[in-house]
């Protein structure tokens, strides 16, 4: 498989290579991330050379004007010093990427807090009687997912740390494991009506000019909006039935996951000595109530806020309008501190070391997110969204009847090639909307598609946030697993690109 590998790997550099010589600049550095990662099956250094090449080639065409002012002219590597102090620099007005760091360290602090009391720990017992068998555990690492449906990095997190121990002692490979979760994860938050996802796409949809509901007017928020897309959301339906479907065992392992399951050894030593080693046994409760403020603070503003209660009418709009994850996440950080600190559920120096581990395990993931960033903002600047554009109304057989699948299959490789899904949103919702418009097909399918095609995307990347978070939370290389599931993710889109062709015929 590593030979396959090396061989795509070397394919994809020579498309960048092509792609080159056609002045095609504005693909070569994604191709490069891509082919690189796959051959060194690393998230890290990739991002790192696609970056420096795009720079590179900024250098070569004397630079952008737009994205990296101060570095017009300039030599390369100099203008790739200046372009990441820029983009810091930049993005740190950008809400949404402050928004997202916030959460992701908060996140990893709280999972940490939780692990340290043994909620996680309970909560891994507590299941543990309810399993028996090695089907069973996987079982209940799916359905338990369903249970943090507010955020992909909440869930990859929490189920991950959870249930790894419980799959361990089944023989469950991690590889596996983190597999489950990537069916269930993203897919889940994106047609779930409550979640971090469903606002910031929906609040994208509310800006579409001239959107209106069936009775003319305007909808009047994000949730409202974001509902009609979650029947058209075909990779995101289907990832969860195959997740179903491996789980229950109806799907067999394919190679990399059956060398997998092969090579695990049962850790039955380790597991002795983790229970000796830790005799006091955590409680559900330590869970459950950190938890639960999260889920309540997340959806809910505080009690002290009166324009919101008072004018509180119990609709679906009212309620949850005001959703926050950064309001969530940092009181039940806040709330779990104080509650294990005044109720001596661990020791202060043990609460402080644990908060601070949360925030360093995180620090891998927020540099490869900065990357990330950095090689959008490179790619931009070589005309990436406009080469998108140019090519996507040039297609010939473009047409309201194929337009819901071009959509799709061309969101879900740039979401796949860039590990950038959010960003796209801003870009892609008015721009499909003046097509669909334009060329008759129907709004809401095609709206679908883009979203679905950037679930499939950040579910299929092998360096998104959400591999990265999942492949920690599991323990497993994080290359190895976006690898091993991708066979899995391929069959997705292939049904889904069906689907969206014949909804295209019929709707």
């Amino acid at each position: 498989m590593k030979s396959i590998s090396t061989i795509i790997g070397i394919a994809l550099l020579f498309l960048a290579s092509l792609f080159f010589f056609n002045n095609s600049y504005a693909l070569v550095p994604a191709f490069i991330v891509l082919g690189t990662a796959i051959i060194t099956r690393k998230a890290l250094e990739p991002l790192i050379v696609g970056c420096a090449v795009g720079f590179g080639l900024l250098a070569m065409l004397g630079g952008s004007k737009e994205y990296f002012p101060n570095g017009e002219n300039l030599i390369f590597p100099l203008n790739m010093f200046d372009g990441m102090f820029t983009s810091i620099a930049r993005d740190a007005h950008d809400q949404g990427l402050i928004w997202v760091i916030l959460v992701c360290i908060l996140y990893g602090a709280f999972v940490q807090l939780l692990s340290a009391s043994g909620g996680i720990k309970a909560v891994a017992s507590y299941s543990e009687k309810h399993v028996t068998t090695k089907k069973g555990s996987l079982i209940m690492a799916y359905f338990l997912s369903f249970f943090f449906f507010l955020d992909d990095y909440l869930s990859a997190l929490s189920v991950g740390n959870t249930m790894r121990p419980i799959t361990d002692k089944f023989g469950v490979s991690r590889e596996k494991l983190a597999m489950v979760l990537s069916f269930v994860c993203v897919p889940f938050t994106i047609i779930f009506p409550i979640s971090t996802w469903t606002i910031f796409y929906g609040s994208q949809l509310v800006n579409v000019k001239g959107l209106v509901g069936a009775d003319g007017e305007p909808y009047g928020g994000a949730i409202e909006a974001f509902v009609h897309t979650i029947p058209y959301n075909f990779s995101a339906w289907i990832s969860l039935i195959i997740g179903a479907l491996v789980v229950f065992q109806l799907i067999p392992d394919f190679k990399l996951i059956k060398q997998a399951e092969n090579e695990v050894v049962v850790p039955e030593v380790n597991l002795e000595l983790t229970k000796k080693k830790n005799s006091k046994p955590g409680k559900l409760q330590y869970f459950i109530l950190p938890l639960s403020v999260l889920v309540w603070c997340t959806i809910f503003p505080y009690p002290w806020d009166k324009e919101y209660w008072g004018a509180l009418d119990f609709s679906a709009e009212s309620i949850f309008g005001s959703i926050d994850a950064l309001r969530g996440i940092a009181t039940g950080v806040v709330f779990t501190y104080c509650y294990f600190l005044i109720f001596k559920v661990i020791k202060f120096n043990k609460i402080s070391k644990h908060f601070v581990l949360g925030l360093e395990t995180i620090t891998f993931v927020l540099t490869v997110l900065g990357f990330t960033y950095l090689l959008k903002d490179v790619q931009n600047a070589l005309g990436f969204n406009e080469f998108v554009a140019t090519n996507l109304q040039g297609i010939s057989w473009l047409n309201g009847t194929t337009l819901p699948m071009i959509v799709f299959g061309l969101v879900a490789w740039i979401c796949w090639a860039t590990g950038s899904n959010w960003g796209i949103y801003a870009i892609l919702v008015p721009t499909t909307a003046l097509l669909s418009q334009s060329l008759g097909a129907d709004f809401w399918l095609t709206q679908g598609a883009l979203a679905s095609g950037t679930v499939w995307g950040a579910s299929a990347c092998f360096f998104s946030d959400n591999r990265v978070l999942t492949a920690q939370a599991c323990k497993v290389d994080m290359m190895k697993h976006g690898i091993a599931q991708f066979p899995y993710q391929l069959i997705i889109f292939a049904i889904s690109m069906i689907l969206y062709l014949l909804a295209g015929l019929l709707l």
